[in-house]
């Protein structure tokens, strides 16, 4: 098919989608607009989805633009920022076989202690890391915030959990420390923090003044404190302090403000969000429009939008505005 034969095809498949939402609308008397339009698709043999996972479509068709649309796949849902990584949700290695993992060491670009040598993260979130660990030790006048620990593979994760039942028990492993397979470090987007000092002995950070700065700022860069007191039966994990977990600058600046672990952030996004009808945020002179979906195909946000999984089964998608 020629590209103007692709373009009438996905010209005719806008048309029928719109076409079906309007009929759908027309009769029904209640209903979400993700409801609304899941009808349509089906009302329309399902031709709204005509693409793979993130990518779009585009065309003219007698002088009239198309309106371009985003499809999600179910290995989307298990990969990005916001997914839940829990004894309920295990972590989908197979979705996140591209990982971009950088050792710390090599990767900073601001000179902090780092308990093994060997240790990565999620390259994407570095800048970040690096700029709340400056700003934690500038203002605490300190020069040893540190990270303690960081990936784990699924291997490295059996051999942490064994260690620490031969040390501390089977109840400590219990309250602290995740099974294979449903550790956030693998994700490499968590980390743990940690004080070692210029003779390489280490302090408790979880009793330390760091702690504390962190806890109330980390936001600003785009990570939460993941597993608070006040969420232990929400979590499912006991009180750490010093474990950070990155989710993007507005999720972390609006969970923050509002107490929310990743578990109350996520179910909120999915009984409270959908396109029509997005949460807005404001942090830092930014704006941001977020929303959750559980639909295949949607209309392409306007604007600089980045898409991550739940690990649920559905989307998350935040739209950046334009500063004015």
């Amino acid at each position: 098919m020629n590209n103007k034969g692709k373009t009438l095809t996905a010209a005719r498949r806008t048309f029928l989608l719109a076409a079906a939402v309007f009929a759908v609308l027309q009769t029904s008397a209640c209903g979400t607009p993700e409801k609304l339009v899941e009808q349509a698709e089906a009302s329309s043999g399902g031709n709204a989805e005509t693409e793979v996972s993130g990518e779009t479509s585009a065309g003219e068709d007698d002088g009239q633009t198309e309106t371009a649309v985003l499809t999600f796949s179910e290995e989307q849902s298990h990969t990005g920022d916001l997914i839940l990584v829990s004894k309920e949700w295990p972590y989908d290695f197979e979705a996140n076989a591209g990982l971009q993992l950088v050792r710390i060491l090599d990767a900073q670009t601001y000179s902090y202690p780092v308990s093994k040598e060997e240790f990565t993260l999620a390259a994407e979130i570095m800048p970040d890391l690096d700029a709340m660990i400056r700003a934690c030790d500038e203002a605490m006048g300190t020069e040893y915030t540190s990270v303690s620990s960081a990936y784990r593979s699924k291997e490295y994760q059996e051999n942490v959990r064994a260690e620490y039942k031969e040390l501390y028990g089977e109840e400590y492993v219990q309250k602290y420390v995740a099974e294979p397979g449903k550790s956030e470090h693998h994700t490499g987007l968590a980390l743990d923090m940690g004080i070692i000092y210029e003779d390489g002995s280490e302090g408790t950070f979880s009793e330390s003044d760091n702690a504390a700065w962190m806890a109330e700022n980390a936001y600003r860069y785009g990570f939460v404190r993941r597993y608070a007191e006040d969420k232990t039966e929400i979590t499912g994990i006991s009180n750490e302090a010093w474990h950070f977990r990155y989710v993007g600058r507005p999720h972390a600046a609006y969970m923050h403000k509002h107490n929310l672990c990743l578990e109350e952030y996520l179910d909120f996004l999915a009984k409270e969000t959908w396109p029509e009808a997005p949460l807005a945020i404001s942090e830092g002179g930014r704006n941001w429009k977020v929303f959750h979906t559980s639909l295949k195909t949607i209309l392409e946000p306007e604007g600089n939008y980045t898409v991550s999984g739940d690990n649920k089964g559905g989307c998350i998608v935040t739209v950046e505005e334009p500063a004015s």
